[in-house]
């Protein structure tokens, strides 16, 4: 996600971002500015932090110690970590520097002079998700990508799994039309304890494109929302902008959905759990170092053992039909009962 430089962030800043708070220094004004709209996303409610990360981040050149990382510890197309002992050591394609240490919740973002903004813009944000992440598990939650829905009355929650452009944030808006609540469209926390499954809010804001303002006009001219990315003309959207009744903090999984488009109708194939483990941990960002991966995967093997699941297929006009909305919103109870 590239966000445009769009505030006066001080020198110091903190964000809450869930169970974790960090506290920033930006030694340089514009990264600050450039990465306010990551860091300010995460805008639910949680009260005082269960961690704490002190963090600097600046402009400059590579630290004398800084290797190749060997990508042994998690590997993506602009990121290669590894793990030094109690630390993370991360380097993007563009040559941003991270490295966190767990004991003492610090962490350094190295960013270069001279490089392609833009680019170095999004290979930072991808190392503070890295962070967040991290700190996230350490506070004792696992972060999954998908949405949520609750019916009225409720407090059991569908999560929805997809990948990005599916349409799970249309399906969301479409549901909360018809009195549905939501934890939120993208980022979800979970947790296992004695108490059993929770799920938690991150952010209150929609990621939609303007192609949806056909089915959601109470939100008006999409033109007044930033865009979310440089990749994309998706808006950030307050879901209180329109909805603002919808929103809760926590809900327990109940039932899982995975989205996927087809050229019309609703098609509905049940899921059993080796199917639903394997479509949640797709959805979580599962490092190869077993330690730290072990708690994230004993999370959602939990999860999938727990829920009802399917498989719902959605044609690329089922939202101009209200009776085909209608099966949706019943395909979704039923997996609640």
């Amino acid at each position: 996600m590239i966000s445009a430089p769009s505030a006066r962030v001080p020198a110091n800043a903190t964000y809450g971002c869930g169970p974790v708070a960090l506290k920033i220094n930006f030694t340089d004004s514009w990264l600050g500015e450039a990465l306010h709209g990551l860091l300010s996303q995460y805008d639910a409610p949680w009260g005082n932090p269960v961690l704490v990360i002190q963090a600097t981040i600046g402009r400059g050149p590579l630290p004398p110690e800084a290797k190749e990382p060997t990508g042994a510890y998690f590997r993506s197309w602009l990121l290669r970590v590894e793990r030094q002992g109690g630390s993370l050591i991360s380097l993007s394609k563009s040559g941003v520097w991270l490295k966190y240490d767990s004991a003492t919740c610090e962490a350094v973002v190295v960013v270069p002079h001279g490089s392609d903004e833009p680019s170095i813009v999004e290979e930072t944000e991808q190392q503070l998700i890295l962070l967040l992440a991290r700190g996230w598990a350490q506070a004792g939650w696992t972060p999954l990508h998908a949405g949520s829905l609750l019916p009225p009355g409720e407090n059991r929650c569908v999560l929805l799994c997809a990948p990005s452009g599916v349409g799970k944030t249309t399906l969301i808006a479409a549901a909360l039309r018809r009195g549905w609540r939501t934890l939120g469209d993208d980022k979800t926390l979970l947790q296992t304890g004695k108490d059993g499954l929770i799920a938690r809010a991150l952010a209150r804001r929609f990621h939609l494109h303007p192609s949806s303002s056909r089915w959601f006009s109470e939100l008006g001219d999409f033109g007044k929302f930033p865009h979310y990315s440089r990749w994309t003309d998706k808006r950030v959207v307050p879901i209180a902008s329109a909805w603002p009744d919808r929103l809760l903090d926590s809900a327990i999984p109940a039932a899982v959905i995975q989205l996927q488009r087809i050229e019309s109708g609703v098609e509905v194939e049940p899921m059993d759990p080796m199917k639903t483990l394997h479509t949640l941990l797709r959805q979580v960002a599962i490092p190869s170092d077993a330690e730290y991966a072990r708690p994230l995967v004993a999370c959602i093997g939990a999860v999938a053992a727990a829920v009802k699941a399917a498989t719902v297929k959605i044609g690329q006009g089922a939202y101009d039909d209200p009776a085909l909305v209608g099966r949706l919103e019943k395909t979704l109870w039923e997996l609640l009962t």
